[in-house]
């Protein structure tokens, strides 16, 4: 009889403490609804991304919120809202024959998407540049894109 308890009370203990680790690493749904929409808003930046490859400014701008604000690197001045961004696409890819935007990570906190890249331009001759981009994203459009680059080695 003794033993008995013995193995009830130890099975009983590892029981609880299956329970209690089990509770502690379910997600709630608020962190699934957070995960879900940054999901989502990284899934808005890798497909704009993408969308580069076309060269198309319509397929681009189709990202892109009326409002948006875009600065290609830092200390340059803003290009303010949609019109102005297309128009500044198109004479910037007028030069090009190519480009791809390579992203090697994405990351989200909220609304604000994060990634590395090397944008790749070819025209004249081939470019490539490491960036780091920083977006705002907000229902599902770019508001805000800023790049930074990174020093050549």
């Amino acid at each position: 009889m003794d033993t008995n308890r013995r193995e009830f009370i130890a099975l009983g203990g590892l029981g609880a403490a299956a329970l209690a680790l089990g509770a502690g690493g379910a997600a709630s749904a608020e962190d699934l609804a957070i995960k879900a929409h940054e999901d989502a808003n990284m899934k808005v930046v890798n497909d704009f991304c993408a969308a580069w490859d076309t060269m198309d400014v319509e397929k681009l701008s189709a990202f892109w919120d009326d409002k948006i604000t875009f600065r290609m690197i830092e200390g340059m001045q803003r290009v303010e809202g949609k019109a102005a961004l297309i128009e500044g696409t198109k004479q910037f890819l007028a030069t090009r024959k190519a480009a791809h935007f390579e992203v090697t990570r994405t990351q989200a906190i909220g609304n604000i998407v994060i990634n590395e890249r090397i944008d790749h331009f070819s025209g004249a001759k081939e470019d490539a540049f490491h960036i780091t981009g920083v977006f705002l994203v907000k229902g599902g459009k770019i508001v805000e894109w800023q790049d930074y680059t990174w020093p050549k080695a």
